[in-house]
């Protein structure tokens, strides 16, 4: 059967599809409620958390270089997928079971985390290869993987609520084990253009030497870093507020619905809106958003705030996708996404998580303002985006 004449259930964007949601499905719980697990299970203070969960964001800069760098080399550039979701699988088994204390948990925490951050650029790239094919959009990709991410949200939520934050446990090694089972059984070869040594290091210079590009992950950085203290305490600041597990979970997946609708509206929106409006408008959401949460609002106000995920994180998120895949050369595709992800998901996310957890400690909600700050910061350097690149690179594929 062609590739052409191919259903789109059987399509390789689908199969990719399915391992983001498995993938998704999973960080759902630990972004929500593993800094509660935490708190709860483990004792840790705020700064003590910040530190566990910020850890292998700072490293990310060194691991998820280096497996991005293995990935480009390999025959198969599916394979680190695979071997990395088996090994993420033992490492959160190791975490959760045999870590005691603070050192412990950081030490265990760093390698769980460093592996399961590491699958993010690695399936990104994946699915930007599988839907420039065109049998699925991306945003119909993306907008499938946050479904599941909702699911995890409401979900985890009703299942703490019913038997303990010990359900943390089960969900995260259920949804690994999902995110390797689909990822080995439904992923076929996929190999890279460039394989040679010389050609992977060149590849890397012409990226460090692109002020562009660099300009575009610090920019996007400091907008989707801005996310820090909501990631690692929102349900810490929101539990103590009285909202049930069940409503928290709610809130996050509010958000992520309206992110799904604005993910399904892609093509309508790129037609009218270019990448680099779209980091714009991000970070313009991210400053609203985050000076009005500093309140600590409870109540409707926190539904309209929740809906502003769709221009805080995705379309910034989008914007940043848009303008890797079309001035990013091909082999160099998984390397700039993982140059993305460690300086925005990890050396600026890791500085905003470790900050967060001393904000938290000492002004609560009020930690929300530095994020502000954060967000508009990354704007202001977006603004030299605005700018057109010098050459066209690859048309981008709805």
């Amino acid at each position: 059967m062609s590739a052409d004449s191919e259903p789109v259930l059987a399509s390789r964007a689908a199969r990719v599809t399915m391992v983001m949601s498995a993938l998704f499905g999973t960080t759902g719980v630990i972004l929500v409620f593993l800094p509660r697990w935490l708190e709860v299970e483990r004792a840790l203070s705020g700064a003590e958390i910040g530190a566990v969960l910020s850890l292998a964001q700072f490293a990310r800069i060194l691991t998820g270089t280096a497996i991005a760098y293995w990935a480009d080399g390999t025959n198969d550039r599916g394979a680190p997928l695979k071997l990395v979701s088996v090994a993420a699988l033992a490492a959160y088994a190791a975490f959760f079971f045999i870590a005691d204390g603070f050192w412990q948990l950081l030490a265990f925490g760093f390698v769980a985390l460093s592996l399961t951050q590491a699958l993010n650029p690695l399936i990104e790239a994946a699915t930007l290869r599988a839907t420039a094919e065109g049998k699925l959009s991306y945003g119909v990709a993306r907008g499938i993987g946050s479904a599941a991410f909702i699911v995890a949200n409401v979900a985890g939520g009703a299942l703490i609520s019913r038997f303990g934050l010990g359900a943390v446990v089960v969900w995260v090694l259920c949804g690994l084990t999902l995110v390797a089972a689909t990822s080995w059984l439904g992923l076929k070869r996929d190999p890279p253009l460039v394989r040679t040594h010389e050609a992977r290091t060149g590849a890397l210079g012409d990226l460090l030497r692109n002020r562009r590009f660099i300009v575009l992950i610090v920019a996007c950085g400091l907008i989707q870093s801005a996310h820090g203290f909501y990631y690692g305490f929102s349900t810490l600041v929101w539990r103590g507020q009285g909202l049930s597990p069940e409503m928290v979970g709610v809130l996050w997946a509010f958000g992520v619905a309206i992110e799904i609708g604005f993910l399904f509206s892609l093509p309508s929106v790129e037609r009218r809106v270019s990448p680099e409006a779209l980091i714009m408008l991000g970070a313009g959401g991210a400053v609203a958003r985050w000076l009005a949460m500093g309140f600590a609002p409870v109540g409707f106000v926190l539904w309209p705030l929740q809906a502003l995920h769709a221009l805080s994180f995705a379309a910034s998120h989008i914007g940043a996708m848009r303008l890797i895949y079309r001035e990013a050369p091909d082999d160099a595709a998984t390397m700039a996404q993982t140059l993305y992800a460690a300086i925005s998901a990890g050396v600026l996310m890791g500085g905003s998580t470790l900050l967060s957890g001393y904000l938290y400690d000492h002004g609560g909600a009020r930690g929300y303002w530095a994020m502000a700050a954060m967000a508009a910061a990354g704007g202001a350097l977006a603004v030299l985006l605005l700018k057109p690149a010098p050459h066209a690179g690859r048309a981008t594929h709805g």
